[in-house]
């Protein structure tokens, strides 16, 4: 019986350490699925969707939606919908982003708008059109130019305002950066209506974005 058990405990150890990455958080980061290259740079595949930070304690969920008034690190459903979270992932606030216990997976970490900067210049013309996902499953016409020739595919998660209001499913997604612009951090955002991979500060901290981690 204690044989039998030892190879059991061997078997779990060796395949688990194969297959993937076991981080605190509890999920786990297979690096030829849940990940992509692109140039020099190793992407998380989906957007995040995570409820704890590295060291394992809870991010705040905002139960209604994000408010000015609330400072609190958090992240909610689009829409306060949890039919969103399969696809788009969770949308999280700028305070949740800027947190120094890192709500990206062990090993990863919220891009820098220089990050995003490199991505934008490494795929050139119409870099936006090869980040967003293919088709109109997701996207809201025309999707201008969408390829996924990258295989970020980016999707079209839309966000959550500081006055508790969801816009935009379907027409645009928004990346949080990990860099200050003064009272807030920059973003990109990706248009069904183009093939740009645009650039903006005009986000607060209270409002809610996806998050797309990169490898350190």
């Amino acid at each position: 019986m204690k044989k039998v058990l030892l190879y059991f405990l061997c078997f779990l150890f060796f395949s688990t350490t194969l297959r993937a990455q076991v981080v605190p958080q509890g999920f786990l980061v297979n690096n030829e699925v849940e990940t992509i290259t692109i140039g020099t740079q190793v992407w998380m595949k989906y957007n995040l969707d995570l409820e704890v930070y590295q060291d394992g304690t809870n991010i705040e969920r905002a139960n209604l939606a994000f408010s000015r008034s609330v400072v609190l690190p958090s992240w909610c459903y689009y829409n306060y919908d949890i039919a969103n979270d399969i696809t788009y992932g969770k949308l999280y606030n700028g305070y949740a982003v800027n947190d120094a216990r890192n709500i990206c997976p062990v090993g990863f970490r919220i891009p820098t708008r220089a990050d995003f900067n490199t991505l934008n210049s490494f795929l050139g013309t119409n870099a936006g059109g090869k980040l967003k996902e293919a088709g109109l499953t997701h996207w809201a016409s025309p999707n201008t130019s969408a390829t996924n020739s990258s295989g970020f595919t980016g999707l079209p998660g839309g966000y959550m305002g500081d006055a508790g209001v969801s816009s935009n499913k379907g027409l645009q997604g928004y990346f949080w950066t990990s860099t200050s612009a003064g009272s807030t951090n920059y973003i990109r955002y990706l248009r069904s209506g183009d093939a740009l991979f645009t650039e903006s500060t005009a986000f607060v901290l209270a409002g809610g974005a996806s998050v797309r981690c990169i490898k350190n």
